[in-house]
């Protein structure tokens, strides 16, 4: 076998063994939760149910069955295409996830984004005016900015320019009573404005000090002082010599991040009532509808496992200096 035969294995093995160790976990977790499922299926409402109809109600939901059982029956089902009924959506999970995963990869993608550029851009200022106020700024910013909750931040965002000024929506990814895919290029614009920039600020941070860091190495470096010695320019430098080996390492630690950018989604897409996944896997975990909590699962894991593995490939195919070290 060929040695990237190899390495596709061993991705593809690790990604098995990873997804097993999510669902186990997962299971595990929801058999230990003190929530009351039956609760949960109606909605608070247990007032008006018979000790009969709850007895019928936990053994038509299998409750009555014990957790490697409905565990056994679900992962069978799963290999059969078949992802289960959320009981709290009333209708199948693979439908509930092709509907709010758009949505929830949009604002992903668009956070990943734009803290990429933020950060990158303010840690290659930070660097290049190293031991002024702006650098001691920038760095000030990024350490409050890493210690603040995703949650808090975008309510002080809510409570500054939704409630106080009025300049941008409280919730929702469209305006109310107007379908996503048919609102205008500026609604979109106002009502993705608050979570992406919550998400952005809080994980610029880490990409605005590892470029700073490393601009700093660049320019301490032997090529870049040959380079001056020569006569070229500061901007010369910058183009050919600092961007060229601060960029990648940005983007690799960017994609290694996924993990904690969708963490943060999360906490984003309840705060801002945006309907994509990971507001339905806040309601599925309160709700304990098992089937569409594991779905949402698997998605959120495969998402962190793409990441984790395009940083992985970036670092070894187009970062010559960590491949030799390795």
């Amino acid at each position: 076998m060929s040695e990237r035969g190899k390495r596709l294995l061993q991705a593809l093995s690790r990604l098995i063994l990873q997804l097993c160790l999510v669902v186990l976990l997962a299971w595990a977790l929801l058999a230990m939760s003190p929530l009351d499922p039956i609760n949960g299926y109606l909605g608070g409402n247990l007032f008006g149910l018979s000790v009969e109809q709850r007895a019928q109600l936990v053994h038509r939901l299998g409750l009555d069955q014990s957790v490697a059982t409905r565990l056994w029956q679900w992962f069978s089902a799963l290999l059969q295409g078949n992802w289960g009924f959320s009981n709290l959506y009333r209708q199948p999970v693979a439908e509930v996830i092709r509907q709010r995963l758009p949505v929830s990869l949009l604002l992903l993608g668009l956070s990943w984004l734009v803290s990429l550029l933020l950060g990158y851009l303010l840690g290659l200022y930070a660097a290049l005016k190293q031991h002024r106020w702006q650098d001691r700024l920038l760095r000030r910013l990024a350490w409050m900015l890493a210690a603040i909750p995703s949650f808090w931040l975008g309510m002080i965002f809510i409570s500054v320019f939704a409630v106080g000024l009025h300049w941008l929506p409280v919730c929702c990814a469209a305006p109310i009573g107007v379908m996503f895919s048919e609102q205008t290029f500026w609604q979109f614009i106002r009502h993705f404005t608050l979570p992406v920039l919550t998400l952005s600020l809080v994980h610029m941070a880490p990409v605005l000090l590892h470029t700073r860091e490393k601009v700093l190495d660049v320019l301490a470096s032997d090529y870049v002082a040959y380079s001056r010695q020569h006569g070229d320019s500061d901007g010369t430098i910058i183009r050919f010599h600092v961007i060229k080996n601060s960029l990648l390492p940005a983007v690799v630690l960017q994609f290694g991040s996924v993990a904690e950018l969708f963490g943060g989604s999360l906490l984003a897409e309840t705060l801002f009532a945006f309907p994509g996944l990971g507001q339905a896997l806040v309601k599925a975990a309160l709700a304990q509808d098992t089937a569409l909590l594991m779905g949402g699962t698997l998605i959120s894991a495969l998402l962190v496992f793409a990441g984790n593995a395009m940083a992985n490939i970036l670092s070894e195919t187009l970062m010559p200096g960590r491949r030799s070290q390795q």
